[in-house]
């Protein structure tokens, strides 16, 4: 017959009781750090009630002192005397605060009045619905007010009749815009909003002419993939430069291949003229016309790479002189390697 087994889960009693006695000193470590925070604040609040107790005391010692002194002066009822003080110093502090209200009313009062001398001012030269704007202009809070048509800067000395004059102008020149621009109110406003969406681009960091170039050439790019799907064809990347109506690419330059040696042109239209010139070592590139074929990718790489990082491809019109049809295919190859083609047959 087998002997009897300590062991409950693999685990011998002893290390039980290890187990056991280590969570209890962990809840007994935990109680103890409770403990220790309670009896900090409980400190604190006594060292604060003794600080008040303290207090009490010199104004105690002060007041014993104060009625001893005016005792020794012949003065009679000094403890009237000191409540009358006391009384006297809260009193102080609601003057104060009286005096405070008192001053914002009398600011509040003297806005009032100057809105009523603005209105008795532009009584008699408005009627009908000139009088009824005003008057709603008027009754409008005066802060908001200011702060829709008075500059930030200005503000803190702004009156109310600088308010109503400011409103006035900007009304008229509101009327000046519609009649010198032939628009009505809502096309205004829509011009406005166009002109403040392209200063808020500029301060943005955004050239808005940049950002009119880039919406022209990706409506051109759009055209240029329909055109491409209405075809059944796909798949190629955008030209960088297309024709915002028609879809068709815009051509970079005209290359002209012969055996040992490249020659080429410029083939952009007169609007790339700019952009053209703001292409990455154009100018290098435009220097020597007539290349070796490693020279020519060498000083066009840069233009190449930047259609690579706008996920496009420039385009040149491409003609070969090269009688041989396999040399012709790999001199071919060597511009295709950098740009789309589109090749003038012999």
């Amino acid at each position: 017959m087998s002997g009897k087994n300590d062991q409950v889960f693999q685990l011998s009693l002893t290390e039980i009781f290890i187990i056991v006695c280590f969570i209890l000193l962990l809840l007994m470590g935990y109680q103890i750090f409770k403990l220790t925070h309670k009896n900090q604040a409980l400190n604190e609040k006594v060292a604060a009630f003794q600080d008040l107790d303290i207090r009490e005391k010199a104004i105690s010692t002060a007041a014993e002192a104060l009625k001893a002194r005016m005792t020794a002066l012949g003065v009679r009822k000094p403890d009237e005397i000191i409540s009358k003080l006391i009384d006297a110093s809260k009193a102080n502090v609601e003057l104060d605060r009286l005096k405070v209200l008192l001053t914002q009313k009398d600011q509040e009062l003297t806005a009032l009045a100057t809105i009523e001398k603005a209105l008795m001012e532009v009584a008699g030269q408005k009627k009908g619905d000139d009088a009824k704007q005003l008057i709603l202009e008027t009754i409008m809070s005066f802060e908001q007010l200011k702060k829709l048509v008075v500059d930030p800067d200005d503000a803190s000395d702004a009156q109310p009749t600088d308010v109503v004059k400011r409103v006035a102008a900007l009304k008229a020149q509101e009327d000046m815009l519609e009649a010198a621009f032939g628009t009505t109110n809502d096309q205004l406003q829509q011009t406005i909003k166009h002109a403040v969406t392209l200063v808020q681009a500029e301060k943005s960091g955004v050239n808005p002419v940049e950002l009119q170039k880039a919406n022209k050439d990706l409506r051109g790019q759009v055209q240029f993939l329909q055109n491409r799907l209405n075809k059944g064809r796909g798949g190629d990347l955008p030209p960088c430069w297309v024709n915002e109506v028609t879809g068709k690419p815009e051509m970079f330059l005209t290359v002209k291949l012969s055996e040992n040696n490249l020659t080429f042109e410029p083939a952009w239209p007169s609007a790339r003229q700019e952009d053209a010139m703001a292409l990455p070592g154009i100018g290098e590139l435009m220097s020597t016309t007539t290349r070796t074929y490693e020279s020519f990718i060498q000083a066009a790489k840069p233009v190449s790479d930047l259609g690579s990082q706008k996920e496009c491809k420039y385009y040149v019109r491409l003609a070969s002189q090269i009688q041989d049809a396999v040399t012709s295919d790999r001199r071919r190859l060597t511009v295709e390697n950098l740009f789309y083609k589109v090749e003038v047959r012999r």
